[in-house]
């Protein structure tokens, strides 16, 4: 029997397990004539399209001596704006090896149906909207053209694609969710005994349909289990702010060949608990292979030892050197084909850099080892299942008084401990020859940056003065790669486009380079729009251009967790001189509230003393990760921040 592992995450409990009447079969051509009709989706009035029916069936064949994947896909889309029509041209990728076809696309038929008047019509597919383009050497793509397709149409169409085992072991993922509603996506699959698969099941959509029974196989010696999934109704997944990759979030179930049990053809264990993935990479030529071959940094490690006495200062040397000498290529990796020659070629990718900065490290002294992770780009790894696939990045680890201390050397703005914004997914694997564990990749620096405004008010309303902006942790790090990419003059214009109500008479940075430092820049200007003058009265925006004026979260749920990556901390300081004869006769309150369980805070003041205004506000976020049922009060909370920061002050001539 097909022993099955499913990731069961947040709202997919056993709840969503459940076994619901099954729904009637979809077939092909049997499309209602109200839904070729339909002009609006009453579910989603602002759907672009709906999918009515994505049906996917996935079986196993043998050919010859090759064991075959066969899926049958059957897709049909509600075209609902002319947004949508491109997706009647479907592309599917078809693998050729040396021009023989390795993959097997066939059984390609489809309709357009289209309401004319009341009477509906359907456009057949002909050979000669199907046709084939190619990629690269390996890969042709089968590029179809809906026929007959506009606004208000309805698509339909199938297809049969095989794909030998020899070139991919596992079935596609299959995905109940898309950038448009779904009214229903069904999936079967039908598996051997002889093979058993990890089935791995995430997302935030219960199940509507989950059932398996035991089958009889054709051309199998075996008997067979049948898997069928249903999802109906699943909404539209939208960009939201604040998440990782969409793949973290879709529902969806993925595949992992484990093992094979075929008497007297194949006996052969795929899977891999995280000690022997450990021991493989370990093994790996190009991986631990390569730290062990660092001799030609031995006369570095030297020098760096006998220059620098202590562990911050050789830390910080290593680092210093490779970045020196090693550009990034911007790619990612866990592997490496040859440390040497990258330090001839002086580029290569972060496997590259961080391995030969381990191997650099060790020839120090240090007892450093390989952390390998999956980019927020790239999607969570899953700590129940070892899948080397997962994995796309690795850094350096050492032991520091019995903390984590990361290290990573592709970038000269990070400081030691210090890991790129597109690295902090939470968790990785420490590689370590007796000692291997999951690590935590939290943030030691916060995103930070503290702004401070001393203008002065004349009369007719005018403000000028000096305001300066100091950038600390990850606000420094993103500012400072920015201020070497474009150059002052750039960065200062892109400060005035952003700016348009500023006039900036001088601009002043300092520490750009220093990462020991806050990065600081102090501009004089005159401001407009920020006081409104009306016969004696004046109407002050005390936040000037730094206040929150939109709330990032506007749905009124949310099923996705809120993930900022860093804590956040801002902090506004003003102060304002206003001019003689005028007094402050309204002002807003001062207030400060907190998130639920420490999860953040928000204050603000404004002081009145003589003839200068003073204001506070601080706004914190202390935690990188927040659940969707902290979504309500997170959304409340930035409402408040918006509406305190939008109030005036108002001043009146005596």
């Amino acid at each position: 029997m097909l022993k099955i592992f499913t990731t069961l995450t947040l709202s997919l409990l056993v709840s969503s397990l459940s076994f619901a009447q099954k729904p009637a079969p979809v077939k092909f051509g049997d499309v209602l004539p109200e839904v070729i009709k339909m002009k609006v989706y009453p579910k989603d009035s602002s759907a672009e399209a709906v999918v009515l029916y994505d049906g996917g069936e996935t079986y196993f064949e043998i050919m010859g001596s090759n064991i075959i994947i066969t899926q049958i896909i059957h897709e049909r889309i509600k075209i609902l704006k002319k947004s949508a029509l491109e997706r009647g041209s479907i592309k599917i990728p078809v693998v050729r090896e040396n021009g023989t076809t390795q993959e097997f696309l066939s059984e390609i038929k489809g309709f357009t149906y289209n309401d004319n008047n009341g009477s509906p019509t359907r456009d057949k597919l002909t050979k000669d909207m199907i046709f084939q383009e190619k990629a690269s050497d390996n890969v042709y793509v089968t590029k179809i053209s809906m026929p007959n397709i506009k606004e208000g149409s309805v698509i339909e169409y199938s297809y049969k694609k095989q794909t030998p085992m020899s070139i991919k072991q596992n079935p596609n993922t299959w995905y109940f969710q898309q950038g448009v509603p779904v009214e229903r996506s069904d999936y079967k699959i039908t598996i051997p005994d002889y093979f058993y698969f990890r089935m791995i099941m995430s997302g935030y959509l219960p199940l509507n349909h989950n059932e398996n029974q035991p089958v009889t196989l054709r051309g199998f010696n075996v008997n067979g289990q049948e898997y069928h999934f249903i999802v109906l109704d699943a909404p539209a997944f939208r960009d939201e702010a604040y998440i990782t990759t969409e793949a973290d979030y879709l529902s969806k179930i993925d595949f992992e060949l484990a093992s094979v049990n075929w008497p007297n053809v194949l006996m052969k264990d795929f899977s891999l608990d995280y000690n022997n993935l450990t021991k493989t990479l370990l093994e790996s030529e190009e991986f631990g292979q390569q730290i062990k071959r660092t001799g030609f940094l031995k006369d570095e490690a030297l020098e760096i030892k006998s220059k620098y006495k202590d562990t911050t200062s050789r830390l910080q040397a290593a680092v210093n050197y490779i970045v020196k000498n090693i550009k990034w290529n911007g790619e990612t990796s866990i592997y490496s084909t040859g440390l040497k020659k990258i330090q001839e070629k002086k580029t290569g990718d972060a496997a590259d850099i961080n391995l030969m900065l381990i191997g650099l490290l060790r020839e120090i002294g240090f007892d450093a080892n390989p952390v390998i992770l999956s980019t927020r780009d790239h999607g969570r790894i899953h700590e129940q299942y070892a899948l080397m696939r997962r994995f796309n990045y690795v850094v350096a680890h050492i032991d520091a008084n019995g903390k984590d201390l990361l290290i990573d050397a592709t970038d000269e703005y990070l400081k030691v401990g210090m890991l790129p914004y597109q690295c902090l997914n939470h968790s990785g694997w420490l590689i370590h020859p007796g000692f291997p564990r999951f690590v935590s990749l939290e943030p030691v620096e916060r995103d930070a940056e503290l702004e401070k405004a001393e203008m002065q008010i004349n009369e007719d309303g005018e403000m000028k003065g000096q305001f300066t902006k100091s950038y600390s942790g990850y606000s420094a790090w993103s500012a400072r790669k920015a201020f070497k990419k474009e150059g002052k003059e750039k960065f200062l214009e892109e400060v005035k486009k952003a700016k348009t109500n500023w006039t900036i008479n001088k601009a002043e940075y300092t520490n750009n380079e220093d990462i020991s430092q806050q990065m600081e820049a102090k501009y004089d200007v005159e401001m407009t729009d920020f006081i409104t003058k009306a016969g004696n009265m004046m109407y002050l925006k005390p936040m000037l251009s730094e206040g929150h004026t939109e709330n990032p979260f506007k749905d009124t749920e949310r099923n996705y967790p809120i993930d900022f990556g860093i804590p956040i901390d801002e902090t506004f300081l003003a102060s304002y001189e206003i001019p003689a004869g005028y007094t402050v006769i309204e002002k807003p309150q001062s207030v400060s509230f907190a998130l639920p369980e420490n999860g953040g805070k928000f204050t603000h003041a404004v002081n009145v003393k003589d003839n200068k205004i003073s204001i506070v506000s601080r706004l914190n976020f202390r935690k990188t990760l927040y659940s969707p049922d902290e979504y309500p009060f997170l959304k409340e909370f930035y409402d408040q921040i918006v509406k305190k920061h939008s109030e005036q002050i108002v001043l009146k001539k005596q």
